[in-house]
Protein backbone atom coordinates (compact mmCIF):
# COMPACT_ATOMS: atom_id res chain seq x y z
CA UNK A 1 0.00 0.00 0.00
CA UNK A 2 2.75 2.03 1.03
CA UNK A 3 4.55 1.24 -2.14
CA UNK A 4 1.34 2.33 -4.30
CA UNK A 5 1.12 5.58 -2.85
CA UNK A 6 4.58 6.55 -2.79
CA UNK A 7 4.46 5.63 -6.70
CA UNK A 8 1.80 7.85 -7.37
CA UNK A 9 3.38 11.19 -5.18
CA UNK A 10 6.30 10.29 -7.56
CA UNK A 11 4.49 10.04 -10.39
CA UNK A 12 2.41 13.58 -9.86
CA UNK A 13 6.15 15.26 -8.56
CA UNK A 14 7.32 14.60 -11.76
CA UNK A 15 4.83 14.24 -14.79
CA UNK A 16 2.18 16.70 -13.26
CA UNK A 17 3.75 19.48 -10.63
CA UNK A 18 5.35 21.65 -13.83
CA UNK A 19 2.19 21.42 -15.08
CA UNK A 20 0.12 22.29 -12.37
CA UNK A 21 2.24 25.49 -11.63
CA UNK A 22 2.43 26.74 -15.14
CA UNK A 23 -1.31 26.59 -15.10
CA UNK A 24 -1.79 28.02 -11.68
CA UNK A 25 0.77 30.81 -12.64
CA UNK A 26 -1.32 31.39 -15.67
CA UNK A 27 -4.61 32.39 -14.19
CA UNK A 28 -4.92 36.13 -15.30
CA UNK A 29 -8.07 38.02 -15.24
CA UNK A 30 -8.61 38.74 -18.88
CA UNK A 31 -7.21 42.02 -20.32
CA UNK A 32 -7.61 42.24 -23.65
CA UNK A 33 -8.34 46.06 -24.50
CA UNK A 34 -10.19 44.68 -27.75
CA UNK A 35 -12.37 42.15 -25.84
CA UNK A 36 -15.35 43.59 -26.33
CA UNK A 37 -15.64 43.78 -30.16
CA UNK A 38 -14.66 39.52 -29.80
CA UNK A 39 -17.30 39.34 -27.85
CA UNK A 40 -19.84 41.43 -30.38
CA UNK A 41 -18.75 39.79 -33.53
CA UNK A 42 -19.23 36.33 -31.61
CA UNK A 43 -22.29 36.93 -30.44
CA UNK A 44 -23.22 37.81 -33.92
CA UNK A 45 -22.19 34.71 -35.53
CA UNK A 46 -24.01 32.77 -32.76
CA UNK A 47 -26.99 34.31 -33.50
CA UNK A 48 -26.96 34.61 -37.28
CA UNK A 49 -25.17 31.97 -38.05
CA UNK A 50 -23.39 35.00 -40.43
CA UNK A 51 -20.40 36.19 -40.29
CA UNK A 52 -20.17 40.38 -40.00
CA UNK A 53 -18.49 41.14 -42.77
CA UNK A 54 -19.43 45.18 -42.80
CA UNK A 55 -18.52 47.67 -40.54
CA UNK A 56 -21.46 47.98 -38.56
CA UNK A 57 -20.17 48.94 -35.37
CA UNK A 58 -18.38 52.34 -35.10
CA UNK A 59 -19.36 55.90 -36.90
CA UNK A 60 -15.82 56.13 -38.37
CA UNK A 61 -15.93 54.17 -42.14
CA UNK A 62 -19.24 52.45 -42.15
CA UNK A 63 -19.88 49.65 -44.23
CA UNK A 64 -15.93 49.35 -44.65
CA UNK A 65 -15.70 45.47 -45.58
CA UNK A 66 -13.02 43.57 -43.30
CA UNK A 67 -12.07 40.30 -43.49
CA UNK A 68 -11.87 39.37 -39.86
CA UNK A 69 -9.40 36.29 -40.10
CA UNK A 70 -10.17 35.71 -36.20
CA UNK A 71 -13.95 34.92 -36.58
CA UNK A 72 -13.19 31.33 -35.06
CA UNK A 73 -11.41 32.90 -31.99
CA UNK A 74 -14.34 35.28 -31.61
CA UNK A 75 -16.68 32.52 -31.54
CA UNK A 76 -14.99 30.58 -28.65
CA UNK A 77 -14.42 33.53 -27.02
CA UNK A 78 -18.11 34.47 -26.91
CA UNK A 79 -19.39 30.82 -25.98
CA UNK A 80 -16.70 30.42 -23.30
CA UNK A 81 -17.62 34.09 -21.64
CA UNK A 82 -21.23 33.63 -22.61
CA UNK A 83 -21.57 30.43 -20.41
CA UNK A 84 -18.55 31.08 -17.55
CA UNK A 85 -17.83 34.85 -17.94
CA UNK A 86 -14.53 36.59 -17.11
CA UNK A 87 -13.70 33.37 -15.04
CA UNK A 88 -14.11 30.56 -17.96
CA UNK A 89 -11.59 33.12 -20.18
CA UNK A 90 -9.05 33.14 -17.21
CA UNK A 91 -8.99 29.26 -16.84
CA UNK A 92 -8.94 29.08 -20.77
CA UNK A 93 -6.42 30.75 -20.81
CA UNK A 94 -4.33 29.21 -18.37
CA UNK A 95 -5.20 25.55 -20.21
CA UNK A 96 -4.03 27.16 -23.42
CA UNK A 97 -0.91 28.14 -21.83
CA UNK A 98 -0.45 24.53 -20.44
CA UNK A 99 -0.79 23.27 -23.53
CA UNK A 100 1.77 25.30 -24.87
CA UNK A 101 4.29 23.95 -22.62
CA UNK A 102 3.23 20.66 -23.07
CA UNK A 103 3.92 20.15 -26.78
CA UNK A 104 6.88 22.08 -26.09
CA UNK A 105 7.55 18.84 -23.51
CA UNK A 106 6.24 16.29 -25.99
CA UNK A 107 8.27 17.60 -28.75
CA UNK A 108 12.16 17.30 -27.22
CA UNK A 109 11.36 14.90 -24.50
CA UNK A 110 12.25 16.94 -21.26
CA UNK A 111 13.39 15.82 -18.64
CA UNK A 112 11.99 16.59 -14.81
CA UNK A 113 15.72 18.59 -14.63
CA UNK A 114 14.63 20.42 -18.02
CA UNK A 115 10.94 20.98 -17.19
CA UNK A 116 11.88 23.30 -14.13
CA UNK A 117 14.24 25.33 -15.71
CA UNK A 118 12.93 25.48 -19.68
CA UNK A 119 9.35 25.99 -18.34
CA UNK A 120 10.59 28.72 -15.34
CA UNK A 121 12.45 30.41 -18.20
CA UNK A 122 10.05 30.30 -21.27
CA UNK A 123 7.27 31.51 -18.78
CA UNK A 124 8.95 34.59 -17.98
CA UNK A 125 10.40 35.95 -20.97
CA UNK A 126 6.68 35.32 -22.42
CA UNK A 127 4.88 36.43 -19.66
CA UNK A 128 3.70 40.01 -21.12
CA UNK A 129 2.22 37.94 -23.89
CA UNK A 130 0.66 35.54 -21.46
CA UNK A 131 -0.65 37.63 -18.64
CA UNK A 132 -2.94 39.05 -21.03
CA UNK A 133 -5.25 35.49 -20.56
CA UNK A 134 -7.22 34.05 -23.32
CA UNK A 135 -7.44 35.81 -26.89
CA UNK A 136 -6.21 35.06 -30.55
CA UNK A 137 -2.37 35.95 -30.05
CA UNK A 138 -2.43 32.73 -27.72
CA UNK A 139 -4.09 30.25 -29.50
CA UNK A 140 -1.56 31.40 -32.07
CA UNK A 141 1.16 30.54 -29.95
CA UNK A 142 -0.19 27.25 -28.68
CA UNK A 143 -0.46 26.88 -33.15
CA UNK A 144 3.43 27.33 -32.72
CA UNK A 145 4.32 25.28 -29.88
CA UNK A 146 2.14 22.30 -32.03
CA UNK A 147 3.87 23.22 -35.07
CA UNK A 148 7.31 23.09 -33.23
CA UNK A 149 6.21 19.60 -32.41
CA UNK A 150 5.12 17.77 -35.35
CA UNK A 151 8.77 19.80 -36.87
CA UNK A 152 10.49 17.53 -34.02
CA UNK A 153 8.90 14.49 -34.86
CA UNK A 154 9.59 14.84 -38.26
CA UNK A 155 12.90 15.56 -37.92
CA UNK A 156 13.15 12.61 -35.71
CA UNK A 157 12.53 9.99 -38.06
CA UNK A 158 8.28 10.35 -37.47
CA UNK A 159 7.55 11.68 -41.16
CA UNK A 160 4.08 11.05 -41.29
CA UNK A 161 3.83 13.68 -38.19
CA UNK A 162 4.08 16.12 -40.98
CA UNK A 163 0.48 15.71 -42.43
CA UNK A 164 -0.77 16.82 -39.14
CA UNK A 165 0.26 20.44 -40.50
CA UNK A 166 -2.86 20.28 -42.67
CA UNK A 167 -5.40 20.64 -40.13
CA UNK A 168 -3.07 22.93 -37.74
CA UNK A 169 -3.47 25.26 -40.77
CA UNK A 170 -6.38 24.48 -41.41
CA UNK A 171 -7.83 25.64 -37.85
CA UNK A 172 -4.82 28.68 -37.23
CA UNK A 173 -6.03 30.32 -40.45
CA UNK A 174 -9.12 30.61 -39.11
CA UNK A 175 -7.67 31.84 -35.48
CA UNK A 176 -5.49 34.67 -35.73
CA UNK A 177 -3.02 35.67 -38.49
CA UNK A 178 -0.16 34.66 -36.93
CA UNK A 179 -1.18 31.58 -39.21
CA UNK A 180 1.08 33.22 -42.45
CA UNK A 181 4.24 33.27 -39.77
CA UNK A 182 3.67 29.49 -38.94
CA UNK A 183 3.59 28.87 -42.76
CA UNK A 184 6.72 30.72 -42.97
CA UNK A 185 8.58 28.39 -40.28
CA UNK A 186 7.11 25.33 -41.87
CA UNK A 187 8.22 26.41 -45.10
CA UNK A 188 11.92 27.46 -43.75
CA UNK A 189 12.27 24.13 -41.78
CA UNK A 190 11.54 21.86 -44.70
CA UNK A 191 13.59 23.81 -47.18
CA UNK A 192 16.81 24.23 -44.86
CA UNK A 193 16.11 20.66 -44.06
CA UNK A 194 16.50 19.70 -47.68
CA UNK A 195 19.59 22.07 -48.69
CA UNK A 196 21.23 20.15 -45.47
CA UNK A 197 20.78 16.99 -47.01
CA UNK A 198 21.71 17.48 -50.53
CA UNK A 199 25.22 19.38 -49.47
CA UNK A 200 25.92 16.73 -47.16
CA UNK A 201 25.63 14.28 -49.85
CA UNK A 202 22.73 12.22 -48.17
CA UNK A 203 20.77 12.18 -51.38
CA UNK A 204 18.86 9.32 -50.23
CA UNK A 205 17.36 10.88 -47.18
CA UNK A 206 17.35 14.12 -49.75
CA UNK A 207 14.89 12.26 -52.33
CA UNK A 208 13.16 10.18 -49.50
CA UNK A 209 11.80 13.51 -48.15
CA UNK A 210 10.99 15.32 -51.15
CA UNK A 211 7.64 12.86 -51.46
CA UNK A 212 6.64 15.48 -48.42
CA UNK A 213 6.54 18.68 -50.75
CA UNK A 214 3.15 18.36 -51.66
CA UNK A 215 2.28 18.71 -47.74
CA UNK A 216 3.99 22.17 -47.67
CA UNK A 217 2.32 23.34 -50.60
CA UNK A 218 -0.96 21.77 -49.47
CA UNK A 219 -0.47 23.87 -46.10
CA UNK A 220 -0.79 27.18 -48.32
CA UNK A 221 -4.03 25.95 -49.91
CA UNK A 222 -5.92 24.51 -46.87
CA UNK A 223 -5.37 28.27 -44.95
CA UNK A 224 -8.04 29.40 -48.33
CA UNK A 225 -10.80 27.07 -46.59
CA UNK A 226 -12.00 30.32 -44.72
CA UNK A 227 -15.13 32.34 -45.20
CA UNK A 228 -13.19 35.27 -47.07
CA UNK A 229 -10.72 33.08 -49.41
CA UNK A 230 -7.93 34.72 -50.42
CA UNK A 231 -8.77 37.81 -49.13
CA UNK A 232 -7.15 37.09 -45.52
CA UNK A 233 -3.86 37.11 -47.70
CA UNK A 234 -4.59 40.50 -48.89
CA UNK A 235 -5.33 41.67 -45.40
CA UNK A 236 -2.16 40.20 -43.95
CA UNK A 237 -0.23 42.12 -46.58
CA UNK A 238 -1.93 45.40 -46.10
CA UNK A 239 -0.11 45.54 -42.04
CA UNK A 240 3.56 45.10 -44.25
CA UNK A 241 4.52 48.67 -44.84
CA UNK A 242 1.68 50.51 -43.57
CA UNK A 243 2.74 53.31 -42.72
CA UNK A 244 0.00 53.76 -39.20
CA UNK A 245 1.92 50.37 -37.61
CA UNK A 246 4.58 52.67 -36.10
CA UNK A 247 1.76 53.71 -33.75
CA UNK A 248 0.95 50.33 -32.55
CA UNK A 249 2.99 49.33 -29.80
CA UNK A 250 2.62 45.65 -31.22
CA UNK A 251 4.70 46.36 -34.43
CA UNK A 252 7.36 48.77 -33.61
CA UNK A 253 10.67 47.80 -31.72
CA UNK A 254 11.60 46.95 -28.33
CA UNK A 255 12.20 51.00 -26.54
CA UNK A 256 15.95 50.41 -26.49
CA UNK A 257 17.43 50.00 -22.84
CA UNK A 258 13.97 48.87 -21.89
CA UNK A 259 13.53 45.77 -19.55
CA UNK A 260 12.06 43.70 -22.66
CA UNK A 261 15.37 45.18 -24.62
CA UNK A 262 17.88 43.97 -22.35
CA UNK A 263 15.92 40.81 -21.80
CA UNK A 264 16.30 40.50 -25.82
CA UNK A 265 19.86 41.15 -25.93
CA UNK A 266 20.64 38.84 -23.03
CA UNK A 267 18.69 36.44 -25.04
CA UNK A 268 21.03 37.18 -28.03
CA UNK A 269 24.08 36.24 -26.16
CA UNK A 270 22.25 33.07 -24.64
CA UNK A 271 21.85 31.77 -27.86
CA UNK A 272 25.48 32.38 -29.42
CA UNK A 273 26.76 30.45 -25.93
CA UNK A 274 24.56 27.78 -26.63
CA UNK A 275 25.50 27.28 -30.75
CA UNK A 276 28.81 27.79 -29.58
CA UNK A 277 28.37 24.75 -27.44
CA UNK A 278 26.67 22.83 -29.74
CA UNK A 279 29.30 23.49 -32.48
CA UNK A 280 31.81 21.72 -30.09
CA UNK A 281 29.30 18.61 -29.52
CA UNK A 282 29.37 18.35 -33.41
CA UNK A 283 25.82 18.63 -33.28
CA UNK A 284 25.56 21.70 -35.54
CA UNK A 285 23.78 19.88 -38.13
CA UNK A 286 21.46 17.89 -35.93
CA UNK A 287 20.30 21.52 -34.79
CA UNK A 288 21.16 23.43 -38.04
CA UNK A 289 17.48 23.75 -39.09
CA UNK A 290 16.22 25.35 -35.68
CA UNK A 291 19.46 27.75 -35.46
CA UNK A 292 18.81 29.33 -38.36
CA UNK A 293 14.69 29.84 -37.82
CA UNK A 294 16.33 31.55 -34.16
CA UNK A 295 18.62 33.46 -35.65
CA UNK A 296 15.84 34.66 -38.56
CA UNK A 297 13.42 35.23 -36.00
CA UNK A 298 15.72 37.22 -33.34
CA UNK A 299 16.63 39.91 -35.88
CA UNK A 300 13.13 40.07 -36.70
CA UNK A 301 12.18 40.42 -33.03
CA UNK A 302 14.46 44.03 -32.95
CA UNK A 303 12.00 44.96 -36.03
CA UNK A 304 9.25 44.10 -34.95
CA UNK A 305 8.14 43.00 -31.02
CA UNK A 306 5.80 40.73 -32.01
CA UNK A 307 8.10 38.69 -33.34
CA UNK A 308 9.98 38.21 -29.88
CA UNK A 309 7.04 35.71 -28.45
CA UNK A 310 7.50 33.04 -31.69
CA UNK A 311 11.38 33.67 -31.54
CA UNK A 312 11.74 32.58 -27.90
CA UNK A 313 9.59 29.45 -28.92
CA UNK A 314 11.53 28.50 -31.49
CA UNK A 315 14.93 29.02 -29.63
CA UNK A 316 13.63 26.53 -27.27
CA UNK A 317 15.77 23.47 -29.05
CA UNK A 318 18.95 25.49 -29.11
CA UNK A 319 19.20 26.41 -25.57
CA UNK A 320 18.17 23.45 -24.29
CA UNK A 321 22.03 22.24 -24.67
CA UNK A 322 23.30 24.13 -21.83
CA UNK A 323 20.64 22.91 -19.34
CA UNK A 324 21.77 19.34 -20.42
CA UNK A 325 24.94 20.03 -20.16
CA UNK A 326 24.57 20.58 -17.04
CA UNK A 327 22.30 17.93 -15.71
CA UNK A 328 23.59 15.80 -12.83
CA UNK A 329 23.87 11.99 -13.02
CA UNK A 330 20.70 10.45 -13.12
CA UNK A 331 18.79 9.74 -9.92
CA UNK A 332 21.21 11.75 -8.00
CA UNK A 333 20.84 13.87 -4.87
CA UNK A 334 20.75 17.28 -6.91
CA UNK A 335 19.04 16.36 -10.30
CA UNK A 336 15.95 15.62 -8.43
CA UNK A 337 16.49 18.47 -5.22
CA UNK A 338 17.06 21.46 -7.41
CA UNK A 339 13.87 21.02 -10.22
CA UNK A 340 11.62 20.42 -6.74
CA UNK A 341 12.53 23.78 -5.31
CA UNK A 342 12.56 25.41 -8.51
CA UNK A 343 8.96 24.14 -8.82
CA UNK A 344 8.34 24.26 -5.12
CA UNK A 345 9.22 27.64 -4.94
CA UNK A 346 7.02 28.46 -8.03
CA UNK A 347 4.28 27.02 -6.47
CA UNK A 348 4.37 29.03 -3.41
CA UNK A 349 5.26 31.92 -5.13
CA UNK A 350 1.64 31.53 -7.21
CA UNK A 351 -0.54 30.34 -4.24
CA UNK A 352 0.71 32.62 -1.91
CA UNK A 353 0.92 35.77 -3.90
CA UNK A 354 0.09 35.52 -7.55
CA UNK A 355 -3.69 34.37 -7.15
CA UNK A 356 -4.53 36.32 -4.64
CA UNK A 357 -3.41 39.28 -6.58
CA UNK A 358 -5.37 38.01 -9.71
CA UNK A 359 -9.28 38.41 -7.49
CA UNK A 360 -10.27 35.96 -9.29
CA UNK A 361 -13.52 35.34 -7.28
CA UNK A 362 -14.09 38.89 -8.42
CA UNK A 363 -13.86 39.77 -12.29
CA UNK A 364 -16.31 41.67 -14.01
CA UNK A 365 -16.22 44.44 -16.57
CA UNK A 366 -16.03 47.46 -13.59
CA UNK A 367 -12.32 45.94 -12.81
CA UNK A 368 -11.61 45.53 -16.46
CA UNK A 369 -12.38 49.00 -16.49
CA UNK A 370 -10.53 50.23 -13.66
CA UNK A 371 -7.54 48.27 -13.83
CA UNK A 372 -7.14 47.92 -17.69
CA UNK A 373 -7.92 50.86 -20.05
CA UNK A 374 -9.29 53.38 -17.63
CA UNK A 375 -12.86 53.97 -18.75
CA UNK A 376 -15.88 54.93 -16.83
CA UNK A 377 -19.02 53.09 -16.66
CA UNK A 378 -20.50 56.19 -14.83
CA UNK A 379 -19.86 58.43 -17.60
CA UNK A 380 -21.05 55.94 -20.32
CA UNK A 381 -24.34 55.81 -18.53
CA UNK A 382 -24.47 59.41 -18.43
CA UNK A 383 -23.76 59.50 -22.52
CA UNK A 384 -26.34 56.56 -22.50
CA UNK A 385 -29.25 58.65 -21.11
CA UNK A 386 -28.10 62.01 -22.28
CA UNK A 387 -28.67 61.49 -26.23
CA UNK A 388 -25.72 64.49 -26.87
CA UNK A 389 -25.94 66.27 -30.27
CA UNK A 390 -23.42 66.30 -32.52
CA UNK A 391 -20.10 64.35 -34.37
CA UNK A 392 -18.31 62.30 -31.37
CA UNK A 393 -15.08 61.39 -31.09
CA UNK A 394 -14.45 58.30 -28.45
CA UNK A 395 -11.41 56.87 -26.80
CA UNK A 396 -9.65 54.57 -29.00
CA UNK A 397 -9.17 51.58 -26.09
CA UNK A 398 -12.72 52.38 -25.21
CA UNK A 399 -13.83 51.08 -28.38
CA UNK A 400 -14.44 47.59 -27.81
CA UNK A 401 -15.53 48.27 -24.34
CA UNK A 402 -18.53 50.37 -25.87
CA UNK A 403 -19.23 48.21 -28.43
CA UNK A 404 -20.27 45.08 -26.37
CA UNK A 405 -21.69 46.73 -23.05
CA UNK A 406 -23.15 49.94 -24.59
CA UNK A 407 -24.50 48.75 -27.65
CA UNK A 408 -26.19 52.66 -27.75
CA UNK A 409 -22.90 54.76 -27.87
CA UNK A 410 -22.00 54.06 -30.82
CA UNK A 411 -17.92 54.29 -30.57
CA UNK A 412 -15.91 56.77 -33.08
CA UNK A 413 -13.68 54.27 -33.36
CA UNK A 414 -12.33 50.88 -32.30
CA UNK A 415 -9.51 48.02 -32.22
CA UNK A 416 -10.65 46.74 -35.64
CA UNK A 417 -9.40 49.60 -36.93
CA UNK A 418 -5.97 50.65 -37.10
CA UNK A 419 -4.64 49.69 -40.02
CA UNK A 420 -7.98 50.02 -42.07
CA UNK A 421 -7.42 52.25 -45.42
CA UNK A 422 -10.62 52.52 -47.52
CA UNK A 423 -9.83 52.85 -51.63
CA UNK A 424 -9.29 57.04 -51.12
CA UNK A 425 -6.63 55.89 -48.85
CA UNK A 426 -8.64 57.33 -45.52
CA UNK A 427 -7.37 56.09 -42.53
CA UNK A 428 -9.78 56.54 -39.72
CA UNK A 429 -7.05 55.70 -37.53
CA UNK A 430 -4.58 57.85 -38.63
CA UNK A 431 -7.54 61.06 -38.21
CA UNK A 432 -7.81 60.11 -34.50
CA UNK A 433 -4.25 59.82 -33.65
CA UNK A 434 -2.90 62.95 -34.13
CA UNK A 435 -6.16 64.43 -32.61
CA UNK A 436 -5.82 62.32 -29.59
CA UNK A 437 -1.93 63.24 -29.41
CA UNK A 438 -2.72 67.20 -29.81
CA UNK A 439 -0.71 67.16 -33.57
CA UNK A 440 -4.15 68.36 -35.13
CA UNK A 441 -6.26 70.94 -33.89
CA UNK A 442 -9.18 69.53 -32.67
CA UNK A 443 -10.53 73.25 -33.12
CA UNK A 444 -10.41 72.43 -36.85
CA UNK A 445 -12.63 69.79 -37.13
CA UNK A 446 -16.40 69.02 -37.00
CA UNK A 447 -16.24 67.26 -34.32
CA UNK A 448 -18.99 68.60 -31.23
CA UNK A 449 -18.60 65.85 -28.74
CA UNK A 450 -15.61 64.36 -27.00
CA UNK A 451 -15.40 61.61 -25.22
CA UNK A 452 -11.26 61.41 -23.94
CA UNK A 453 -9.14 59.78 -21.39
CA UNK A 454 -7.59 61.69 -18.87
CA UNK A 455 -4.26 60.43 -19.66
CA UNK A 456 -4.44 61.98 -23.39
CA UNK A 457 -2.56 64.91 -24.81
CA UNK A 458 -6.22 65.89 -25.95
CA UNK A 459 -7.44 65.91 -22.79
CA UNK A 460 -5.47 68.29 -21.42
CA UNK A 461 -6.12 70.23 -24.96
CA UNK A 462 -9.99 70.66 -24.08
CA UNK A 463 -9.69 71.84 -20.34
CA UNK A 464 -7.41 74.97 -22.10
CA UNK A 465 -10.94 75.12 -24.32
CA UNK A 466 -13.25 75.12 -21.77
CA UNK A 467 -11.37 77.65 -19.67
CA UNK A 468 -10.79 79.80 -22.23
CA UNK A 469 -14.99 79.55 -22.81
CA UNK A 470 -14.58 77.43 -26.16
CA UNK A 471 -15.91 73.81 -24.97
CA UNK A 472 -18.03 73.54 -22.10
CA UNK A 473 -17.43 70.12 -19.45
CA UNK A 474 -21.23 67.76 -19.63
CA UNK A 475 -19.60 65.53 -17.50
Amino acid sequence: MLNAVSTIFRNFLYGYLPYLVIFLMSLYMPADTDLGWHLKYGEYFSKTGHFLSENILSLEMPGYRWPNISWLTDYITYSIYHQAGFLGLAIAGALITTLIFFFLERAFRLSFWEKAFIFSLVFYIEEPLLNVSFRGQLLSTLSTAILIYILSRFQQGRKKFIFWALPLFLLWANTHGGFLIGLSILTIFYFLRQFKLFFSKDLKAFKADLIYLPVIVLSFAVTLINPHGMEIYREVIRHFGNPYQKYIVEWVPLPPFSSLWWLLIFWGIFLIFNIRMIIDKKKFSQCFEWIVIAAVFYFLAHWMRRYAWTMYLVSVPVIITYFRSIKPALNSFMGKAIPLMILGGMYLYTVMYHIPKQRLNFMNWDRFCADFIKCSPASAEFLKENKLPGKFLSNYNWGGWLIWNYPEIKPSIDGRMHLWRDEKGYSAFAKYYFLEQNVEDIEKTDYEVVYMSSEKPLYDKMLELVVAGKWKTVY
